[in-house]
């Protein structure tokens, strides 16, 4: 990351105690601990319309496969405006009527029809999630950096069942220590609920797509479980990160750069966004965004100077034969590291010249979403997690970071389970070295 801003001596700043309770009373996620002030800034573009797979779904059978014609961003990013921080809505695609449309899409997701269990996650999605906000400024202007320096870029994305907004944590933290990061929607159907406004201002909604109420035209045999689904929503996942990239490199260019419907439309100023590094950015992921992360680094489409996956979802990436060759790191849960897949992210790194893998102990898969900030710790316990949530984000934030700056060697490395003492910033944990056969 040469051509970008150096980013200089780490910032330490006490992190304080989480509440027993999580978010649930407080309604508020913790904020960064980096040295900047963050700017949040959601972002809807037009992009070339494009259609993927040879199907029809039982709920529009006038529409063939899917298709995407905009793509959907948050921006969080560096900025010194003196305005006293916001508390953005986490879940903005949950309030009001869209609480409903997404527990609908929540409860595809499950495969689960039945109106009672339907009114229980109504009930509980509202009681967990309504009114929870995360720190940020709101369309603030991105902080000037002199000369010639420029901001580094990460795209980000989501796992399957999330959304854009369910890892602001990480992506917060990453822009409060000096990264422009783009946290992107995807519309492939892998997400409970989305909705897309057009160049025109028109509105659409689009939902969870379950594999056994798809119709494979030119197929015989229907398939057996979702494998070709995920490869088609590979395909749209990697159209949407072109699309993204293309309109950030718009927006470095200081080209014409609009985004489409009332719902994101702002008249910021973005000339300032010519001293962001859009042309080797990084792209990183979590589970299923895991997957697009690897998939992107093969694809000659693309240019990223690293690499960064948290439990990847390899089983997606089964017969490939893409190469990688730029530095990637993969944070891994215990959880996943204790499964079949991450055998099958050792195997498949075997080839990629320069890689990390961490181990966190104690950790589950949803550790690297903001879920487990926002539950109480009996629950976060039921769910398998053993360890404080802010440290794993911590951890996940400062190896993130310092890979980014030093690069990787072939080994993995796991974490020592922490003692109440060691909870705290990135910079004091404490870690074992094994060596990658």
């Amino acid at each position: 990351m040469s051509n970008s801003q150096n980013l200089g001596t780490p910032h330490i700043q006490a992190v304080s105690k989480r509440s027993p309770y999580g978010a649930l009373f407080s309604r508020t996620l913790p904020r960064y601990s980096g040295q900047y002030r963050v700017g949040v800034r959601d972002v809807e573009i037009s992009i070339p319309k494009q259609s993927f797979g040879n199907f029809k779904h039982k709920s529009m059978p006038n529409e063939v496969g899917i298709t995407i014609d905009t793509a959907m961003f948050t921006l969080f990013y560096p900025t010194e405006s003196n305005e006293n921080d916001h508390r953005i809505a986490v879940t903005v695609e949950m309030v009001g009527s869209r609480l409903r449309q997404t527990v609908e899409g929540l409860m595809k997701m499950s495969n689960t029809c039945n109106r009672f269990y339907k009114y229980m996650a109504y009930a509980g999605a509202a009681v967990v999630t309504w009114g929870t906000t995360f720190p940020g400024i709101p369309n603030a202007p991105l902080k000037a950096l002199p000369g010639s320096a420029k901001w580094p870029l990460l795209l980000f994305s989501h796992g399957a069942g999330s959304s854009r907004l369910m890892n602001t944590s990480f992506c917060g933290e990453m822009a409060s220590r000096g990264f422009v990061v783009a946290a992107i929607e995807h519309r492939d159907g892998t997400g409970p609920h989305a909705r897309i406004t057009n160049a025109n201002g028109e509105e659409s909604d689009f939902s969870w797509i379950h594999w056994n109420d798809l119709d494979w035209i030119d197929l015989p045999e229907q398939p057996l479980d979702d494998t070709m689904l995920r490869r088609v929503q590979l395909e749209v996942r990697l159209a949407e990160v072109q699309g993204v990239l293309a309109g950030l490199q718009k927006a470095a260019r200081r080209e014409p750069f609009a985004s489409t419907g009332h719902r994101y439309s702002s008249s910021s100023n973005w000339d300032e966004w010519d001293c962001v590094e859009v042309d080797a950015p990084v792209m990183a992921g979590h589970s299923f965004g895991g997957s697009l992360a690897m998939a992107a680094a093969a694809d000659s489409r693309f240019s990223f100077s690293h690499i960064v996956v948290f439990d990847p979802a390899t089983k997606r990436l089964q017969s490939w034969n893409g190469r990688i060759t730029v530095p990637l790191l993969a944070v891994s849960s215990e959880e996943f590291s204790a499964g079949a897949e991450f055998s099958m992210l050792r195997y498949m790194l075997s080839g990629v010249p320069q890689h990390k893998v961490h181990v966190i102990p104690g950790s589950s898969h949803p550790s690297f979403t903001d879920v487990f900030l926002i539950l109480p710790d009996y629950v976060n316990r039921m769910m398998g997690l053993a360890i404080d949530p802010v440290y794993v984000i911590n951890v996940t934030v400062g190896k993130t970071k310092q890979f980014l700056e030093n690069g990787g060697e072939e080994h993995v490395r796991v974490e020592e389970r922490p003692s109440e003492a060691d909870l705290g910033p990135p910079q004091a944990q404490k870690q074992s070295t094994l060596g990658m056969p």
